[in-house]
């Protein structure tokens, strides 16, 4: 299976019901390090279900030979994988695809108008690298999976940035994030497994600066952001191939989908 059906088998599944384990309790975050508790307390208002589940709609451009405009729907669950839906592009450029991590696999599958196929990508080392991508969007749109209550770790760095250690699919991923005096995430990076000049795979410094965000069902998400490979270098700007604005969000597990 590939493809559109694929997503769509991917998307039915990643959307079943996410039973909260509980809500959030800022006292669980007393020993952490202190950029972590400014943004998990600005992320979050006491009481908000922890939700594993979250379902976005956004809009943006997309580097491809040259920036692209798309719009696109995505269903993240936390831990576990992701589908991304867009089309892109105008004219005879027009593109229809997405990418999938589902069942510890990972696809890539974009086709002209829906029919011609113009990129397909899968394999251990996309699976490898749909993880590392997994992670960094937990951070930006699922910060109640970032609480020792949802079985993430924290570690110091200094008095403004700190890495947190998320569980996906069996590997140990970290995240550094840069935290405001506010508690607001400025911006993320992480070593992601990936092949930017279409050389070799490898883990490269991969991340996000944030622009804006957004508050939704008493969570706070990166509404606004640049994405791109070599974060933090001096390739920063040659890396950036991402830019999103999302404008609608659902963070799925309340109040329909009861506490457990």
């Amino acid at each position: 299976m590939r493809g559109r059906r694929l997503r769509a088998a991917a998307w039915d599944d990643l959307d079943r019901p996410a039973y909260s384990i509980g809500v959030f309790d800022p006292a669980t975050l007393s020993d952490l390090p202190d950029p972590a508790q400014r943004f998990l307390n600005r992320a979050m208002a006491p009481g908000v279900r922890l939700s594993s589940k979250v379902r976005i709609a956004m809009e943006g451009k997309i580097k491809l030979k040259t920036w692209t405009p798309f719009k696109a729907r995505q269903i993240l669950r936390v831990g576990e994988g992701f589908v991304w839906r867009a089309t892109g592009g105008s004219g005879p450029l027009r593109f229809v695809g997405g990418d999938t991590l589902w069942n510890g696999k990972a696809d890539l599958d974009f086709k002209m108008w829906g029919m011609i196929p113009v990129a397909h990508e899968s394999g251990p080392d996309i699976d490898r690298s749909a993880v590392g991508r997994l992670a960094a969007e937990t951070v930006a749109w699922a910060p109640q999976a970032l609480t020792p209550q949802m079985g993430a770790t924290w570690t110091s760095i200094d008095g403004s940035k700190a890495t947190v250690t998320l569980p996906v699919l069996g590997e140990d991923v970290d995240v550094t994030v840069t935290i405001a005096d506010d508690g607001r995430l400025r911006e993320l990076v992480t070593q992601r497994w990936g092949d930017p000049e279409q050389d070799e795979f490898g883990f490269h410094p991969f991340g996000a600066s944030v622009l804006e965000l957004a508050d939704v069902d008493g969570i706070t998400i990166v509404s606004d952001g640049r994405v791109g490979w070599w974060w933090g270098t001096d390739r920063q700007a040659e890396g950036e191939f991402f830019r999103f604005s999302i404008n609608d969000t659902r963070v799925v597990g309340h109040p329909e989908e009861p506490v457990s």
